[in-house]
């Protein structure tokens, strides 16, 4: 029950242990305020304590972030479940309005708390409880718990269901909670509390292998595009993925590929004295009728069409984009793609691997018919391991990384520089200046001149100033 919980575990005592131990005191001074409602019997709107933003008051509404545990009380201890959220004062927003406005507010929390846990899609709705009003029926909230949160589905910005029974796991999940909102807050003021904090933050994700991935894809759905921005390796990893026994046709779409590039066209013959015509198959119709070849019939041909999305796709595939279904059987409904060659699917190793860059805004529009068709996997930017004669400027692209996880939308994460610009060879360790000065700091520049991440503009300046001692705009 409640009262043995919360005193037996002594989980109060153990919350304010970790605010001091983030940062919240200072030279004796708290930067929070402690707020509890835990008196014995249990409080008939139901119990909670928690800690606000230093200036609010001792009691009564307030405002802006706050950490908040709800616990519950059932006659049987092991029923107990109690929630710990980050939530908003009935007042609303005052002082953190531009703080939980920031996408990187939300992915924050979206990092560190996975598993089980609910984040509420906008941070700065304060009208909306239909998600967490989700969560609460999907966890089956006892009643206990259900009538001290009941009245605050709306300021609820996460919560995390746990049982108070586990003193391991609900000391944990206290710890990392607080260790965020210290991170919000800027609690920790010396190496030691940054060092607490980042402990206990401290996940280890299990390593994407982007490669092993892709070739599962490709086997399992045979047509597969690589999405992402600039430099996170689409190109590189489309060509690794052919073994050296498999047939390969390669191309690159461009503003001004058309059908009779890519499938059949009719060619001028020029030097002939009299006007005469040429048949042309294009790439696709070549990998095609390689692929039917008696002799080809155990190898996989792979067909790489780089920057898919530059031309006009329904003009460029035509009649020929009805072939595009992993699981077609075939219909006895005959596509020609050029004379001579009818089908009714494409060739069963026939595979296709497409990239498209998700920073060109002047590309054409993917069609949903298009994108039903294909396989869609995103390569991210990510840390990794060079290779021999080669170093990954780690500091460089976390720095440039974290000012775009801090401020860019969705859709802006889509922007970020991958982590092909940050790999140097070894014999020049200068040329990571070469690149912020010459490609990263030019690219961010015109991504701001466009409009886009306006609010991280001063952290850019700042970054490239003291790191290359260079002004983006003068």
């Amino acid at each position: 029950m409640f009262q043995n919980i919360i005193y037996d575990c002594d989980y109060v005592n153990f919350f304010e242990e970790q605010i001091e131990t983030f940062g919240g005191i200072s030279r004796g001074i708290k930067k929070y305020v402690l707020r509890k409602n835990i008196n014995t019997p249990f409080p008939d709107k139901g119990a909670y304590f928690g800690c606000i933003n230093d200036g609010e008051d001792l009691s009564g509404a307030y405002s802006d972030l706050s950490i908040v545990i709800f616990p519950s009380n059932e006659q049987n201890n092991e029923d107990d479940r109690w929630i710990i959220a980050l939530g908003v004062g009935s007042l609303g927003f005052k002082n953190d309005y531009s703080l939980v406005s920031l996408p990187g507010t939300r992915r924050l929390f979206m990092k560190y708390l996975k598993e089980g846990t609910y984040i509420k899609n906008d941070f700065i709705d304060l009208e909306s409880s239909d998600g967490f009003t989700s969560f609460c029926n999907e966890n089956t909230i006892t009643d206990s718990l259900d009538n001290a949160v009941k009245n605050y589905g709306k300021v609820l910005l996460t919560a995390t269901l746990f049982n108070p029974n586990n003193y391991d796991t609900g000391k944990e999940l206290i710890t990392k909670y607080l260790a965020l909102y210290a991170t919000l807050r800027h609690w920790p003021s010396n190496n030691t509390q940054r060092a607490a904090v980042k402990s206990a933050l401290n996940v280890n994700y299990p390593n994407v292998d982007d490669e092993q991935n892709v070739r599962n894809l490709i086997l399992n759905r045979k047509y597969v595009v690589l999405q992402g921005a600039p430099g996170t390796g689409k190109t590189r990893l489309a060509k690794r993925i052919p073994s050296e026994n498999d047939i390969v046709f390669f191309t690159q779409f461009h503003a001004e590929t058309t059908y009779s590039d890519f499938i059949y066209g009719i060619t001028p013959d020029v030097n002939e004295r009299k006007l005469n015509y040429s048949a042309k198959e294009g790439v696709f119709a070549k990998a095609i009728r390689e692929s039917l070849k008696t002799e080809n019939q155990d190898k996989k041909v792979f067909l790489i069409i780089d920057e898919i999305n530059r031309a006009n796709l329904s003009n460029v595939l035509g009649p020929s984009f009805y072939l595009f279904e992993p699981t077609m059987t075939g219909h006895n409904v005959k596509i020609e793609v050029c004379p001579g060659l009818e089908l009714e699917k494409l060739p069963d190793n026939l595979y296709v691997i497409a990239t498209m860059n998700t920073a060109d805004r002047s590309l054409a529009v993917v069609d949903f018919a298009l994108r039903r068709r294909f396989s869609w996997y995103t390569l991210f930017p990510h840390e990794i391991t060079p290779e021999d004669g080669q170093i990954f400027c780690r500091e460089d692209f976390n720095a440039i990384a974290d000012i775009f996880e801090r401020y860019a939308s969705d859709e802006e994460l889509n922007l970020q520089p991958g982590h092909a610009y940050f790999i140097i060879p070894a014999s020049n360790q200068n040329e990571i200046d070469n690149r912020l000065k010459y490609e990263i700091m030019p690219l961010i520049k015109e991504y701001l001149l466009d409009g886009m991440l306006s609010r991280a503009k001063d952290d850019f300046i700042n970054y490239f100033r003291k790191r290359i001692n260079e002004e983006m705009f003068q």
